[in-house]
């Protein structure tokens, strides 16, 4: 019984002081660039858009999705930002590999109903831009 509870007391301890906590990442949209646009969804898009990289933008994307259809839009910035570092001299089984994400990605939304999958749907589909364009990043 008592070792029971020592060791109970540690795993406390080892949740309550051993893990620094994690700060939740933020979209950097301020309340500014939100009237400035016209609406966040806008302010996204406008900063999804001047994103210098393909990875500024996946990233700008999943921290500040819309959680909506909205994402359809943003995702395809995200993919023309993207495709142009792997499509173009990409060998037939990237393009194939390229293909079967974008229909895994498809199928959460043609699965479920709501535009929460089809924002859902789209972040997958920027995910798979951007990965391939990491994965494949010198190695056409």
């Amino acid at each position: 019984m008592r070792r029971t509870i020592v060791v109970a007391m540690q795993i406390v301890m080892a949740i309550a002081f051993g893990a620094p906590a994690i700060a939740a990442e933020s979209c950097p949209v301020s309340e500014s660039a939100v009237e400035k646009a016209g609406g966040y969804g806008n302010a996204v898009t406008a900063l999804v858009n001047a994103a210098s990289t393909c990875e500024r933008a996946y990233e700008t994307l999943r921290i500040c999705q819309l959680g909506s259809s909205g994402d359809n839009a943003l995702s395809n910035i995200v993919a023309s930002k993207c495709e142009p570092l792997f499509l173009g001299k990409a060998r037939p089984a990237t393009r194939a590999t390229y293909k079967a994400a974008q229909a895994r990605c498809n199928t959460i939304a043609e699965k479920n109903q709501g535009t929460m999958y089809q924002g859902l749907a789209a972040v997958c589909r920027a995910k798979a831009a951007r990965d391939l364009a990491r994965k494949t990043a010198g190695k056409l």
